[in-house]
């Protein structure tokens, strides 16, 4: 059988191919759609493998066969090991966790605790600075309005009579309701040392009571207190003083005359030398000067028996003998010059 060389001859499976003309180039595409379908079948095949499972299977005759191939991973192995390693660094991560947490509790709780009593001291501290303000402005106060109603004594004239000042005014008071002795009287320096005793170089708080507000003298008639203290009360209970111009003897009654003449029924009586101690033919007197008395010239005399003068605008003493004993006025006479010292003058110089 001739064939055409252009034409398709069908081949038998298994069946010889018989070369003859035309038959090199049907060999040849054989041979190429072959190879084509080998390596179509090797490329399905490496696909399949890629994804885990490929089908080749043998379909029959003049059909290509189906492989079918499965991956499967290999299994992950865990041993005992590893999983309480694990667990103990899960453990130790969630016990260094909440140790943090506590940590950080505690800081926040110290630190809310020290602004507290930060808060709390500044607050003890305004209030205590409030608190001493307070009673500074208060003593203040209270000092300027004792000030005000207060008077400062300047000078203790006799044992019931003193001179006061207050804001430039000076008044001279007369106690209300004693009597004391007068210069050169017993009982003068006594009784007016004992009212410096009592008053000297304080405040004093001057209230009325007498019918009268003012003496014949001009003198303001007042009670004189000093820290709650009656002076005058105090001086008759020591027996430096006797009550007297009251209801009893024509002067009218005053608020405190019944205390005072209980108190004068009550004390002692201040010893005293007599004034008419001495003579005056040249006896020696008590103070151990001799010779008449009073002195040739002598203005302002003082008792034989206590001859030394006191001058309260200058605090000096004069004794007999001095150049200005003559002619000073005493407020208080001693019978020594030791007498006139412990007094508070000094002796004088010529």
């Amino acid at each position: 059988m001739v064939h055409s060389p252009d034409r398709a001859v069908p081949i038998t499976y298994g069946e010889p191919i018989t070369r003859g003309s035309g038959s090199t180039m049907r060999s040849r595409s054989t041979k190429g759609l072959v190879t084509a379908a080998a390596l179509v079948a090797l490329a399905a095949i490496g696909g399949n493998a890629a994804r885990g499972s490929d089908e080749i299977a043998p379909r029959g005759a003049g059909a290509s066969p189906v492989v079918t191939v499965t991956s499967t991973p290999a299994p992950s192995v865990t041993t005992d090991g590893d999983a309480a390693r694990r667990a103990a660094e899960a453990t130790a991560d969630q016990a260094a966790a909440d140790q943090a947490a506590a940590d950080q509790a505690a800081a926040d709780q110290t630190a809310a605790a020290k602004k507290a009593a930060d808060a709390k001291a500044a607050a003890t501290r305004a209030a205590a600075a409030t608190v001493a303000a307070d009673q500074a402005r208060a003593a203040a106060a209270a000092k300027a309005t004792a000030s005000a109603a207060t008077w400062a004594v300047t000078k203790v004239v006799d044992g019931d009579t003193i001179w006061v000042s207050r804001s430039g005014i000076s008044r001279k008071i007369r106690f209300i309701g004693i009597d004391t002795p007068e210069t050169g009287q017993c009982g003068f320096t006594e009784a007016r040392n004992a009212l410096r005793g009592i008053i000297g170089g304080q405040r004093v708080t001057l209230t009325a009571g007498a019918r009268d507000d003012v003496d014949r003298y001009g003198r303001l008639l007042r009670y004189v207190d000093v820290n709650g203290v009656d002076a005058g009360l105090r001086l008759v209970k020591q027996g430096y003083a006797v009550a007297r111009y009251d209801s009893r003897d024509g002067y009218g009654s005053h608020t405190r005359e019944a205390a005072y003449v209980r108190a004068d029924a009550a004390s002692p009586k201040a010893a005293c030398a007599d004034p008419g101690a001495g003579t005056s033919s040249g006896s020696t007197g008590g103070s151990g000067f001799t010779g008449s008395w009073p002195l040739a010239g002598d203005t302002y005399p003082c008792p034989q028996s206590r001859p030394v003068k006191g001058n309260e605008n200058s605090m000096i003493a004069h004794e007999p003998g001095d150049r200005y004993y003559t002619v000073t006025k005493p407020e208080q006479c001693f019978a020594t010059m030791a007498d006139a010292e412990a007094a508070g003058f000094r002796p004088a110089k010529v």
